[in-house]
């Protein structure tokens, strides 16, 4: 029988910093050609909406369709359905975990100070994500509501332990920092390139649909390497490539797939001075390995409701 797993039930069995390996060894399974991504695919009907998306990972032995209201989780043994889960705890997770191993690969070693725009229930685990993989010493938030920056940076503090300071502008807040994370759903670029400094790298999180923008186009220009997530699916929705491909000032041919980098095809970080750029749309594949994950962790644990079928 199948099991049925709840958003409170994902986020008692999956940590961020968890997540992170979950993902990491999830692309080194795409590197040897281990898995296969199903890019989102966005439905209206009448005044409603659905997104669709999934994957193969034989390596976690699981195939999952995503729809907006449920996961669903197979067995590449059997064929059989194993899970049934609710996905927004875990994709909240696996998000924040993604921005951790692109940041573990592109960052620089002693990475320790942080610049975050945006202050949103996303931008939680993000920090989880890249606080993880860094001796992170410092973070610097900034958000257009002076009193919403505010309050995170008062909830952050406790919460991971590291000095969180509220900024003003993006300038004091991207000024100095060693990674730069925008997770917004701004449909104008939040952050600029003028402002990226030598040996920078970003996590452009926030924007998964060919009309938002975080980063402008000076800011693609000037980074050393851009990675995304699956590029078929960056050519369909990442605004923040889009836009500089269609005039011309970037080619899809310069980007390349985190996989490719975990893998060690490609280097994640040029060199000391380099800035890098990870684009992430959030891919089917993580939902699959982290489905997979916290669906094995359940049975072991006892948790979960059995269903009838």
């Amino acid at each position: 029988m199948a099991l049925y797993l709840t958003n409170d039930d994902v986020r008692h069995l999956l940590s961020t910093a968890e997540c992170v390996g979950v993902l990491e060894d999830l692309f080194q399974q795409e590197a040897r050609g281990l898995v296969e991504n199903v890019p989102r695919q966005r439905r209206r009907f009448g005044n409603a909406s659905a997104n669709l998306m999934g994957g193969t990972a034989l390596g976690s032995k699981a195939y999952v369709v995503r729809h907006s209201s449920v996961n669903l989780v197979y067995s590449t043994d059997t064929g059989q359905l194993e899970g049934v889960i609710q996905p927004s705890t875990l994709a909240w997770i696996r998000t924040g975990a993604a921005s951790g191993v692109a940041t573990k690969y592109m960052a620089k070693p002693d990475a320790s100070i942080v610049g975050i725009i945006g202050s949103g229930h996303q931008a939680i685990t993000q920090l989880e994500g890249v606080c993880s993989v860094r001796p992170i010493k410092q973070v610097r938030v900034f958000s257009r509501t002076p009193e919403h920056r505010e309050r995170f940076a008062r909830e952050m503090e406790d919460h991971l332990g590291v000095d969180v300071v509220p900024a003003a502008t993006t300038a004091e807040c991207v000024g100095g920092s060693d990674v730069v994370i925008t997770i917004t759903n701004s449909r104008e670029p939040v952050l600029a390139g003028e402002l990226l400094e030598p040996g920078m790298h970003v996590n452009a999180a926030g924007g998964n649909s060919w009309i938002r923008r975080e980063v402008d186009e000076e800011a693609v220009r000037r980074a050393d390497l851009v990675v995304v997530d699956n590029l078929e699916q960056a050519k369909m929705e990442c605004g923040d490539l889009l836009w500089p491909a269609e005039r011309g000032t970037f080619r899809w041919q310069q980007a390349v797939e985190l996989h490719e980098v975990i893998g060690g095809k490609v280097k994640g970080r040029p060199g000391d001075d380099s800035i890098t750029l990870f684009e992430s749309q959030g891919i089917g594949i993580e939902d699959t390995a982290a489905s997979a994950y916290v669906l094995r962790k359940a049975k072991e644990q006892g948790l979960g409701q059995e269903l009838p079928f």
